[in-house]
């Protein structure tokens, strides 16, 4: 969160959607915390899917009554670039962008990695132009879902191209995927990065974490 709110321009809001208020120590005049009776998701991955899009809703019904010129869904365990909310500002028309590139950070070192595909494989990784109608509904007659749930991150960009809209490539890197936080669903970590053409790719693709792009992304160790 304080990576997200750490934006140079402070035309955005974050909805935060959670069963129980986290007790971290931080606010923000942006941030809106919404705590919702969701019913505890079991230990599986569909569980917590479920659980997951359930608050992904919540989030844009919210976030529909301030009409957002665009809206990015994200991961709890990602960091962006603090330059997000400016760029979309500059572009208030356009369709929106695709993350074709981010880094990947296993938590605790000091490298990270580029990922090319990366809207393919991290779930923060676009960010979409939304009319009022493309919102879903709080009330029984509203609808229940929208088109940026019904196509997830893996083919948003595809459903996008396909209806006329088609999002560009976000010009910079714009988010860290963190691993091996003991959070991930996905299972991802860069310590099974075993065969040796595998170890070549990730060793081109690495890149130092320096104090720029810590700051960049507002990362920091956790302890």
């Amino acid at each position: 969160m304080r990576s997200i709110c750490a934006q140079t321009d402070q035309n955005f809001k974050v909805f935060l959607v959670c069963n129980e208020r986290p007790k971290v120590g931080f606010d923000h005049p942006n941030l809106t915390v919404i705590e919702e009776t969701f019913p505890l998701p079991e230990a599986n991955t569909p569980s917590r899917m479920r659980d997951k899009f359930a608050k992904l809703r919540r989030g844009l019904v919210a976030a529909r009554k301030h009409a957002p010129a665009h809206v990015m869904l994200m991961d709890a365990d990602d960091c962006v670039h603090r330059e997000l909310a400016a760029f979309a500002a500059a572009h208030p028309a356009d369709p929106g962008w695709a993350f074709t590139k981010g880094y990947v950070r296993d938590e605790g070192r000091k490298w990270m990695f580029l990922r090319h595909e990366f809207d393919r494989f991290c779930g923060t990784s676009a960010i979409v132009r939304m009319e009022a109608q493309e919102f879903p509904g709080d009330g029984p007659d509203g609808p229940k879902s929208s088109f940026i749930l019904e196509h997830g991150h893996g083919v948003i960009s595809d459903h996008c191209q396909s209806r006329g809209t088609p999002l560009a490539p976000l010009p910079f890197v714009g988010a860290v995927y963190n691993v091996g936080t003991g959070e991930n669903d996905s299972g991802f970590s860069l310590r099974g990065w075993r065969s040796k053409k595998v170890f070549l790719r990730k060793i081109l693709n690495a890149r130092l974490l320096t104090r720029g792009r810590r700051e960049a992304y507002g990362l920091y160790d956790i302890p």
